[in-house]
């Protein structure tokens, strides 16, 4: 079961009503639910908060209360997934440590203040 939709009926929320507490119509919720969309930005974080657990385990891709280095590994990851011109990265970062991962963030940053 996907984790908006198991995260959801176990606080006994309808979609209509999460979706009211997101700010999203219910179709919305519905997409979530069937994997069709990821939450991302403020909504993902106001589901957080809801469920009262971490983003990454919204998405799948972490423990309920990740580490410090966990959280920073995740975002990494998440802007490679999210950001087309990374997307590539992702896949290659995928099951990386979370020191290699913040090694390829150092190195991106450095590209792309290189042009400054």
């Amino acid at each position: 079961m996907n984790i908006v939709k198991e995260l959801r009926k176990g606080s006994g929320m309808q979609q209509k009503e999460l979706a009211l507490a997101v700010g999203v119509a219910a179709p919305t919720v519905s997409e979530w639910e069937h994997q069709k969309k990821d939450p991302s930005g403020d909504r993902l974080k106001k589901l957080a908060e809801i469920f009262n657990v971490s983003p990454a385990v919204i998405l799948g891709v972490g423990a309920n209360n990740p580490s410090d280095e966990e959280t920073e590994a995740w975002m990494i990851r998440e802007r490679m997934r999210r950001d087309p011109n990374y997307r590539l990265l992702f896949s290659a970062a995928e099951n990386a440590k979370p020191e290699h991962l913040r090694a390829a963030a150092a190195m991106i940053k450095a590209l792309e203040n290189s042009d400054e």
